[in-house]
């Protein structure tokens, strides 16, 4: 009697609802899931690029990454084989996508900066996302191509928006590059619980080219205290190489592990 109900009641509004479908009423549902589905968080294949290389400025106390954004003949976001990136360029590509067929009179499409609290919960996050909003209603859909979420924003509390912009100085610039302070992380991989960060720290507060290392730390869901599982570097002029190969082993796969620890070790020569 119910389904009867339900059926009457759908031909009667002209709604179109097939069972199962899990989100039939957030807009362009399955465009954006289509378009989201192969997509993944990850900068490894990125960073491994032969183009992309790792300087450090010691008087500024920054490191910075070069050629690690890609962008076609039209200035679109290249993602590393076509699926690869971090959150940031994976909303950029999925932006990029969905916008020529978005209404633009009823609807406002933007980036924001968000917590999340599975991983990036800190105040400071750079957690990006986008945020489709429907201008008739006053409705507000957030659309995470990271973790493959799309939903209502009142639907998903784990999420808290930090800030809303309309691009990303990065697309804007055209920039390939990125930079960070020393002792800043960088966002590298989501794999089985963890999330694994890259960073070039200090030691005892001293940066310089006699003291510096390059650390992988894992941050496990819902612990936001980092673990060190690879430190390669320099310490007051010696050379430093520790891992925690049980943790490592656990988290990546063998060539996963021989591949980081090659491009590391690239780029620690020019130092």
């Amino acid at each position: 009697m119910r389904n009867l109900c339900l059926s009457l009641l759908l031909l009667l509004t002209g709604t179109c609802l097939s069972w199962g479908d899990p989100a039939p009423s957030l807009p362009y549902y399955k465009t954006i899931m289509e378009i989201m589905a192969p997509l993944r968080y990850s900068g490894v294949p990125v960073m491994v690029k032969p183009q992309v290389y790792l300087s450090l400025d010691f008087a500024k106390r920054t490191w910075t990454i070069h050629n690690i954004h890609e962008y076609d003949q039209k200035g679109n976001i290249i993602l590393a084989q076509g699926r690869y990136g971090l959150c940031a360029e994976l909303a950029t590509y999925l932006f990029e996508k969905i916008k020529p067929f978005i209404d633009n009179k009823r609807y406002d499409l933007k980036f924001a900066m968000v917590t999340e609290s599975d991983f990036f919960s800190s105040r400071q996050s750079n957690h990006i996302v986008l945020l489709l909003a429907d201008k008739s209603n006053g409705e507000v859909y957030l659309i995470d191509p990271s973790f493959h979420r799309y939903g209502r924003l009142k639907d998903l509390p784990e999420y808290k928006v930090l800030n809303v912009q309309d691009t990303l100085s990065f697309v804007q610039d055209k920039s390939h590059d990125v930079f960070f302070s020393v002792n800043q992380a960088m966002p590298l991989y989501i794999k089985k619980d963890y999330l694994l960060s890259f960073a070039v720290t200090s030691v005892d507060g001293k940066f310089d080219k006699d003291n510096f290392i390059f650390v992988i730390s894992a941050n496990r869901r819902y612990k936001f205290s980092g673990h060190d599982i690879v430190l390669i570097g320099r310490r007051h002029k010696e050379f430093v190489d520790l891992e925690d190969k049980t943790l490592l082993n656990k988290i990546l796969t063998q060539d996963e592990i021989s591949t980081l620890f090659d491009r590391l070790k690239i780029w620690l020569q020019p130092a």
